[in-house]
């Protein structure tokens, strides 16, 4: 088989003869490959880190999505929470009608506080058994869970809860209760 055409072998090769200009050539060119390569792996090296990157702020996207997207559903549950089950009326009467589920007001507007309450107080105040009024802890505690208020360490509900209880209480119980005093105006 002949190799004296063969392209690989420096000039000079075919004779056994390679000259030291010849070896420096061919060392440059292999120094050359190498710091090539090296170049490259670090690019490679770069860019799986840019991938790594991209992967993790894509799944920082994706959390985000869902806390938006959760935060959105509760703000539409409380919105709805907000429109009462009962109808409000552009006036004000002094006590139920025959025709009526309770008390009717127009309200400028309706707070998520004002709506839990009324939640609460239609739940508990409608139709309660006169000789078994709801007691005001567990109104209290019902208070708190529809408005996410914070029990006090001891499990009694917050004072909060407990104030709304005692807002939302019937006049007629508090005077019968003698729990509250009824300050004179003057």
């Amino acid at each position: 088989m002949d190799h004296s055409h063969n392209a690989c072998q420096p000039p000079g090769a075919r004779d056994g003869a390679t000259s030291a200009s010849d070896t420096n050539a061919l060392q440059r060119r292999v120094d050359q490959a190498e710091a090539d390569v090296r170049r490259l792996t670090e690019r490679l090296r770069g860019k799986d880190r840019q991938l790594g990157e991209m992967g993790k702020a894509l799944l920082r996207t994706v959390a985000l999505h869902h806390a938006i997207e959760e935060r959105q559903e509760e703000e539409l549950e409380s919105l709805r929470a907000m429109v009462p089950a009962w109808k409000i009326c552009p006036r004000i009467s002094d006590g139920p009608s025959e025709h009526s589920d309770g008390i009717t007001v127009r309200l400028p507007f309706i707070t998520e506080i004002l709506s839990g309450m009324f939640d609460v107080m239609h739940t508990f105040w409608s139709g309660y058994d006169e000789n078994n009024p709801p007691k005001s802890s567990v109104v209290a505690q019902a208070i708190d869970q529809r408005l996410n208020l914070r029990a006090q360490p001891g499990g009694e509900a917050s004072r909060s809860g407990q104030t709304y209880a005692s807002a939302i209480r019937p006049d007629w119980l508090k005077e019968a209760d003698s729990r509250h005093h009824v300050r004179s105006r003057t």
